[in-house]
């Protein structure tokens, strides 16, 4: 087992990580800010908008499977440009093609073209997510990286604040304007689209740096996966089970509201901003949590506390206690994501993390893309229940799956080691 760093003291042990963080690393996390906006317009207000348009459950957790899957095509040639090509430029383009397919997603009327433009969302979107991890490990210390990996989440987080608060409410503005549902839904899914936009501006203005390997290829890097399957398949494994889990529910819970409760979009669209806000919160302890008791126990313990939120969830039609729990669960299940994110990073070597992040990617969308297709199904014929009990179960899979795999094989965050600041 690793030894514990020499834990700091006070408000600045938690605070002087962040302050420190390389202006490239601020770039990315502020064009990670505005992607968020645009993802979190999308989450909210996506499923009512094609409700309003007359499709059911069953297409709407198809359009969610084949973004996923398009995010599964994506990988590994994500991760041979991440190797060949200027992170800088990956990412700006990217951005500016996921905005373009937003734009056809919120206009569209056709069924197929509405498909296409999910998988074209996937595979751009695929990128930035691929190229995330590896920049942030060149770009930081061991002493800033688990806050910095917080803080891309939590940058995510506060734009899903920023959309959440504001889209319920100027949904019903516009709709009383325009007077049209459909209309206003379209207006701020292009608005949405369009933060993408501003995204790209934020990601070109990251240093250049230079290109790692350009003999890195689809080919060697599924090879190189291949010889170091044992520990790949341990470290993404319990991510695959995580997004069968996320997959049956997530996608639904504006829906959860709606058809439970009976709740318009400007009050569902508070429900998302309180839980951005727990959320929040939780994410911007967990570095401080990690380095006290480790990041593997951080995400076991974290996640087995969400579950009896989740089947609270499941039984109650209690709107306080629904909301209380929709809250609560948010936080503590998300608190591990980016400390699992930085565990993957730490315990493969620099040549492998391209390869070892976008593995993670595969696993956890592989079985978001599954679990979203059956998770509609089951929701429009037997309703919500049993999809979200079945999501507690796999998330308890999870938690046992990484202690099991992890708990003599513990990382605390914080430990001292050289910056690695070569350029991208």
């Amino acid at each position: 087992m690793i030894a514990s760093p020499k834990r700091g003291r006070g408000w600045r042990s938690i605070v002087a990580p962040y302050l420190e963080i390389h202006s490239a690393v601020r770039r990315y996390l502020l064009g990670s800010f505005f992607t968020g906006v645009g993802w979190a317009v999308f989450m909210l207000l996506l499923n009512l908008y094609l409700k309003e348009l007359g499709y059911a459950e069953s297409f709407i957790g198809r359009l969610w499977s084949v973004q996923s899957l398009g995010m599964i095509v994506m990988v590994f040639p994500a991760a041979a440009m991440v190797a060949r090509f200027s992170a800088r430029w990956l990412v700006t383009c990217a951005a500016i093609l996921a905005a373009i397919s937003y734009m056809v997603l919120a206009v569209a009327n056709l069924a197929v073209v509405m498909i296409a433009a999910s998988a074209g969302v996937g595979m751009m979107m695929s990128l930035p997510r691929v190229t995330a991890a590896p920049f942030f490990m060149k770009h930081t210390t061991s002493v800033e990286r688990s806050h910095v990996f917080s803080l891309q989440f939590a940058s995510m987080l506060g734009a899903g604040l920023f959309a959440y608060f504001g889209g319920g409410w100027a949904h019903r503005q516009l709709a009383a304007t325009l007077d049209s549902q459909i209309m206003a839904y379209r207006v701020l899914l292009l608005i949405g689209a369009s933060a993408c936009l501003a995204s790209a501006a934020c990601y070109a203005g990251i240093p250049s740096g230079i290109v790692i390997d350009r003999s890195q290829t689809t080919a060697s890097l599924m090879q190189r996966a291949k010889s170091k399957g044992p520990l790949l398949f341990r470290l993404t494994f319990p991510f695959f089970i995580v997004g069968l889990g996320a997959g049956l529910v997530i996608p639904f819970l504006n829906l959860y509201f709606r058809d439970r409760f009976g709740m318009q979009p400007m009050a569902i669209g508070i429900y998302y901003g309180l839980v951005q806000s727990s959320m929040l919160l939780g994410v911007l302890l967990g570095p401080y949590l990690a380095r006290r008791w480790g990041m593997i126990r951080v995400v076991v313990y974290t996640e087995l506390a969400s579950l009896p939120f989740m089947v609270l969830l499941a039984f109650s039609y209690s709107l306080p206690v629904s909301v209380a729990a929709f809250v609560i669960r948010g936080a503590l299940m998300n608190m591990g994501i980016p400390i699992a994110n930085n565990y993957l990073m730490e315990r493969v070597g620099a040549s492998d993390r391209a390869v070892a992040n976008g593995l993670g990617m595969l696993a956890w969308t592989s079985s978001w893309a599954l679990a979203t297709w059956i998770g509609g199904q089951l929701i429009e014929h037997i309703g919500y229940t049993e999809p979200l009990l079945a999501a507690a179960g796999l998330y308890f899979t999870s938690s046992v799956l990484y202690f099991w795999f992890f708990h003599n094989q513990e990382i605390y965050a914080g430990r001292e080691s050289a910056p690695q600041r070569d350029g991208w």
